[in-house]
């Protein structure tokens, strides 16, 4: 669609170059799309801009768009608050068919649905072999794959905690994603895994398991045979990789990049990317050596 229909239905808006758009992203997400709108509300974003090929068209203030160079092939809206905008529209489109179109469920003959789980009535589909427990609530948007065990109490798709608090003014931000479950997953007991929120996915790929009480926040994406265990909390767009292992009752802080054969032990808070192969420990996460000689050293 081209961005100026959003004039349409959003005021205080001027469209300096029309272009076409397919999605709404941040700055440095990575994008399936090819024709993103992003906003740009502080210059040091703009380089991050424009090196991601995937963003055609911004919206940004009139003094930013005078003050520095914006190139010509990005499509322009200019607002007096870009950020407001830009949730503004997203809310409206995802009242729609923008991100992804509705479909009827489709759930194999092979898959065992508990009459005590509760599945929303269009888009969602369960795989071959497939078992739901009791007590369960999958949402709308929720592709589940084949041999998935979700056990009780869980909730799949849930809404993610997305909200806008400027100037006074609060903003429920609305979760238009969905959540993809690979094959041989398994969702132990009171599980929340949510939806993305701007049109993207959670994932959780193949053979990923979660134990009881884990949160997977919005736009999560956890590689294969990840182990994520009891009480862990991943905040939104965090990436895992393959191989992990996340401990009990760890933190992990939003937009976080944990590299494959990682380990994060037991109570750990991580507020920093982790490379590849490394163990880390504390709050806040160290290397696990350095933490243990730490704790050595002040006893």
């Amino acid at each position: 669609m081209k961005i100026s229909e959003f004039s349409k239905t959003i005021s205080n808006i001027e469209i300096i170059n029309d272009v076409e758009i397919d999605s709404l992203g941040m700055a440095t997400t990575v994008f399936k799309s090819e024709e993103v709108l992003s906003f740009l509300e502080d210059t040091k974003y703009i380089k991050a801009i424009i090196d991601n090929e995937n963003i055609t068209a911004i919206i940004t203030t009139r003094e930013i768009y005078e003050k520095i160079r914006i190139p010509d092939y990005l499509g322009v809206v200019i607002s007096c608050n870009p950020k407001i905008t830009f949730y503004e529209i997203h809310n409206i489109l995802s009242e729609n068919d923008f991100y992804w179109k509705k479909f009827e469920n489709k759930i194999a003959k092979t898959a065992v649905i508990s009459n005590g789980s509760f599945i929303e009535e269009h888009s969602v589909e369960i795989g071959e072999n497939s078992i739901i427990e009791p007590g369960v609530v999958i949402h709308s948007g929720s592709i589940i794959g084949n041999n998935v065990t979700v056990r009780s109490g869980s909730n799949i798709g849930t809404a993610g905690f997305q909200f806008l608090n400027t100037n006074g003014i609060v903003i429920s931000v609305k979760t238009a994603g969905k959540t993809i479950i690979k094959d041989n997953v398994e969702i132990q007991h009171n599980c929340c895994v949510d939806r993305g929120v701007l049109g993207g996915d959670t994932l959780l790929n193949e053979y990923v398991k979660l134990d009881n009480f884990v949160h997977i926040a919005h736009d999560n994406v956890i590689g294969a045979r990840t182990f994520i265990t009891a009480g862990a909390k991943l905040a939104g767009r965090v990436i895992v990789g393959r191989n992990c292992w996340i401990g009990v009752n760890s933190t992990i802080s939003n937009g976080i990049k944990i590299g494959d054969n990682c380990k994060i032990t037991l109570g750990s808070v991580v507020t920093q990317n982790i490379p590849d192969g490394s163990i880390v420990s504390g709050n806040f996460a160290i290397d696990h050596q350095k933490f243990i000689k730490f704790i050595k050293s002040i006893r």
